[in-house]
């Protein structure tokens, strides 16, 4: 069982100037858009408009066409002050308006005679609803990733609050390896039911993807995150390398104000509720450490025109875990490699007691934006140092020490981009980054191998734990956007190089499967498997993007997003390159009224392939590298006179290898979507989608050289020693032939910040049936793919999930200065100045693929896909979880500007147990 623990968080923040903050960058813009009229509501053509950043003094100019209508596009994100001045009418000023990622903003302006009042203010902000956009999207606004609770400080974790995103599958990625799922950690989280290893992650119109694992890449302190947005369906022709979602994230800017933080958060087991497994396996509460402290700080090196912003925080873990191995299973285990039981096994014995994990990082970041007439100048360097000792991967409970894994990581990035300005209607914007990851890691036993007791303990090096590698990349992008009438075109060209240098030592130290304790005690092993040769590989890949778009608004209630996208991803020679990768989008909002908006949209998305998936085939294709497999009596003939790492290959032994499908083909992923949204009131809007993906051509292996089964006494199908190609033992194909189908409602309330009250509520109802979740899963009989067709591991049936931000009723609001604390009675003193912010989620169990934990069928799959008889694919499930998570923040304001603050944060609040990974393995093992 996992559990999720409550505990309380301390948070000692120092504010020592206003909170306001500029931003930048296309793809991570908004629009401003309206039409103008009189007060008799006849047009006004040929108005000047003026929007001007209230914080960086930096201006826009737009004009009026013939219908009155006025367009800002690529606005950087941020606070606007718009203004109006023509003769025969008083100035218009609205210093209030908020331009927000990703969306238009839609103003009708009424401008007075000239001489009724000196100038009209206006503040009311435009209505939250967007009756332009075509896809399904959610913005997560400054105020949320300030005010709501998240674990760690992982801004990420918010993409969860958007409806119809559900988090990836544990079991599918770091879990147990038997159940198809890889160490390679993915997003963390599905979009249409698609793998988390297909989502795009942009920092500031930039990737910041891990191509080998499909993961995100640098990492950024909450503090230099302005907002993000995460689109789940109806991406627009501009985005492209991903079948699944994509999440857009702007970071702040510095502004004519300076603007700083200072904090450290403390969490100590003192506040935590006893998790059962670690709690049991030793005396007292188990120790918890964890410290994050951190700054930052932003402003002006010359006002209206060079700004700089900078945040770096670090992580120190310290604490307790422990395996959850029987004691029985643990005492024999020991009492045999004592007895001398395999003498060449490093492991010569099972941690008794709670041992230490621990987690050091540091994550840092510092921008610059340069102001120069019509060009908007951003750089920005990022680094990222994470080191995790014994928590890195195979943390499932029924591992010991030596199986758990150690990691090093550090990430380099360096970003540059320049948005130029060439008229009102014409906008050119050019971004390039350079970047390299190095990571490594390793489980506690560096020699190897390991050893399986499946479904009971893991012990040794783990099979595909033992990994060093580096990515570089090189991006460059250049966008030009034309606004002509009622069209605006956008297009553009992008160019992504990516370098591996590997050594991905998947099953170099080798790997012993028993069915049972007792069977290890005998050392009848039923499975033996061991790659030799050379780990180390290189290789590259670069992706050609090229799109264009138009949004087309025919009648002003009606908007067309009409665009194609054409991509080529540039494999290595192994591989066959498709290009054929052409895809169309169309999207369409109808506004038949004010409150109603319609959407429709339909589109392909061309994925790219995750370099760990193209290294097998590049490593192990029998020349550099290769496995030997054996089974039964010469795997236990193996263990019994060696009984440990193997040395050299056995030469009677037939090599298995990998092969690259010599058709293969892009995956993609066709979507559609249906959704009515309507305006409630002023600031709530209501809105219900239909979301449905269709994943094409997914990639998965499978084992091609296996002549046709037999049918053994019970039913089961069972491969014979004969084989198509006598030289290979096994010739595992990475192809693409998997699939999947997603269908999926959501309704969703959404309250924009007004009065101190936020709150966006999200219930998806989904279904997603998939033949394999992952690349490497592989089929039980290759011969019936068929057979393989079942409820995805991504599969999420219900998910609610509630969140707000409001303050107490009692004291000043925060952005109101500071009265006097004698002006204030009791009351307010104690309970003013409190903000909270909950979290609640509600969400099914997840399939779960029950095995017997031996390749029964002799088909040489591993990850492991034997069933017992009787049962399919996916046919367990893990039970409901609920999860309440809380932050509480109370501020003392003084000395004008600054305040300071204390703030407790729970997660789990409830102790509720979430069990979010059970074991899989079924049969005779358990009970032994």
């Amino acid at each position: 069982m996992f559990l999720r623990i409550a505990s309380a968080w301390i948070l000692l923040g120092l504010i020592i100037a206003p909170s306001s903050y500029g931003m930048q960058n296309s793809a991570t813009t908004g629009t401003l858009a309206g039409t103008i009229r009189d007060v008799s509501g006849a047009v006004v053509p040929g108005v000047m408009v003026t929007a001007r950043s209230v914080t960086t003094n930096q201006t826009r100019r737009a004009s009026s066409g013939d219908d009155g209508s006025y367009r800002f596009v690529a606005l950087p994100v941020g606070n606007y002050e718009l203004r109006i001045e023509v003769p025969g009418f008083d100035p218009y000023v609205n210093p209030t308006l908020t331009i927000n990622l990703g969306r238009t903003i839609l103003l009708d302006i009424t401008l007075n005679p000239a001489g009724v009042t000196q100038i009209v203010t206006v503040t009311d902000q435009p209505p939250p609803i967007d009756p332009t956009a075509t896809a399904t999207t959610t913005t997560i606004d400054p105020e949320r990733i300030e005010e709501l609770p998240v674990n760690s400080r992982n801004y990420l974790e918010f993409t969860l609050l958007a409806p119809g995103v559900a988090p990836s599958n544990p079991q599918s990625t770091a879990g147990a390896r038997g159940q198809a799922g890889s160490p390679l950690a993915d997003s963390g989280f599905t979009f249409g039911g698609l793998r988390p290893r297909s989502n795009s992650i942009a920092i500031d119109g930039l990737d910041n993807t891990d191509e080998t694992t499909g993961s995100a890449r640098v990492a950024l302190s909450p503090e230099i995150v302005r907002e993000f947005q995460i689109i789940n369906n109806g991406i627009s022709a501009e985005s492209g390398g991903a079948a699944g979602g994509a999440i857009n994230v702007v970071t702040k800017t510095g502004t004519n104000d300076f603007h700083g933080d200072a904090f450290v958060f403390a969490q100590n087991e003192i506040f935590n509720a006893r998790e059962s497994v670690t709690a049991k396996a030793g005396v007292g509460r188990p120790l918890f450490h964890r410290y994050q402290p951190g700054f930052s700080l932003g402003g002006p090196i010359q006002h209206d025109r060079l700004f700089f912003y900078v945040a770096a925080e670090q992580e120190h873990l310290l604490a307790d875990s422990a395996a959850d191995i029987s004691r029985s299973a643990r005492e024999r285990i020991n009492g045999a490699l004592a007895s001398a039981l395999a003498p060449s096994l490093p492991v010569r014995s099972l941690q008794t007691e709670r041992f230490r994990i621990g987690a050091d990082e540091t994550e840092a970041a510092g921008k610059m934006t340069y102001l120069a007439g019509r060009h908007t100048v951003n750089s920005r360097f990022a680094f990222t140092n994470s080191r995790l000792r014994g928590e890195a991967f195979n943390t499932e409970e029924l591992n010991d020490i030596s199986s758990r894994g150690t990691s090093y990581t550090k990430d380099y990035q360096l970003t540059a981009s320049d948005m130029m300005v060439v008229s009102p209607g014409l906008i050119n914007e050019i971004r390039f980054q350079a970047s390299t990851r190095r990571a490594l890691s390793n489980g506690g036993d560096r020699l190897g191998p390991e050893v399986d007791i499946v479904g009971i303990a893991r012990l040794g090096r783990p099979y595909d734990g033992d990994t060093a590698r580096r990515e570089n990349r090189v991006q460059v992008l250049d966008n030009i956007i034309i606004e002509r009438g009622h069209h605006e075109l956008k297009a553009g060209i992008t160019v992504n190089h990516v370098q591996l240098l590997s050594e991905m030592r998947d099953g170099f130290g080798g790997l012993f499967i028993f069915r049972t304790v007792d069977d290890f005690l005998a050392a009848r092993a039923a499975e033996w498997r061991q790659a030799f040769g050379t780990a180390g590989t290189q290789f590259s890949t670069t992706s050609f993007g090229a799109f264009v778009q138009d949004r087309y608004q025919p009648i002003g209630s009606l908007t067309l997003n009409l665009g194609a996208r054409y991509d080529i991803e540039r494999l290595p020679q192994s591989f066959r390159t498709d290009y054929r990768n052409i895809s169309p989008r169309i999207g369409l909002a109808w506004n038949p009224s004010s409150p109603w908006v319609l959407r429709t949209g339909f589109g392909l998305y061309y994925d790219r392939i995750p370099l760990a998936f193209l290294n097998r085939a590049i490593q192990k294709d029998g020349s550099r590298a290769f496995e030997q497999v054996a089974s039964d009596e010469v795997a236990s003939s193996i263990f019994s006179t060696i009984g440990g790492h193997v040395a050299s290959p056995f030469s009677t032994f037939a090599p298995s290898i990998f092969r690259a499908d010599p058709a293969f083909v892009t995956p993609y992923s066709a979507q559609a979507n249906a959704s009515v949204e309507r305006l409630i009131s002023k600031d709530v809007t209501a809105r219900a989608d239909y979301l449905f993906t269709r994943g094409i051509h997914l990639l998965r292996t499978r084992n091609i050289n296996l002549v046709p089964p037999l049918s053994s006494l019970d039913g089961r199908v069972v491969f014979g020693p004969g084989r198509i190609d006598p030289r290979f033992d096994a010739i595992y194909r990475l192809d693409s032939s998997a699939a999947s189908t997603y269908h999926g409602l959501t309704l969703s309330l959404n309250k924009r910040l007004s009065d101190e009250f936020e709150l966006l509520a999200s219930y998806t109802l989904s279904k997603v049936i998939d033949d394999a979740s992952d690349f490497d899963e592989q089929p039980r009989n290759p011969y019936n793919l068929r057979a393989e067709r079942a409820l995805s591991r991504q599969d999420v049936r219900n998910r609610l999930v509630v969140n707000g931000l409001f303050d107490l009723p009692i004291g000043e609001d925060e952005n109101d200065g500071g009265k006097s604390q004698t002006e204030q009675d009791l009351l307010t003193k104690v309970f003013g100045h409190i903000e909270a912010a909950p979290i609640f989620t509600f969400s099914s169990g997840r399939p779960v693929n029950v095995l017997t934990g031996t390749d029964d069928e002799r088909s040489r799959a591993y990850p492991l896909a034997s069933r017992p008889l009787g049962l399919g694919r996916n046919t367990l499930r893990t039970p409901r979880s609920i999860n309440v998570d809380l932050r509480i923040v109370k501020f003392f304001p003084y000395g004008g500007p600054r305040r300071l603050d204390f703030t407790a944060e729970a997660f789990n609040l409830l102790n509720h147990p979430n069990i979010v990974a059970v074991n899989a393995f079924y049969g005779s093992g358990l009970t032994s």
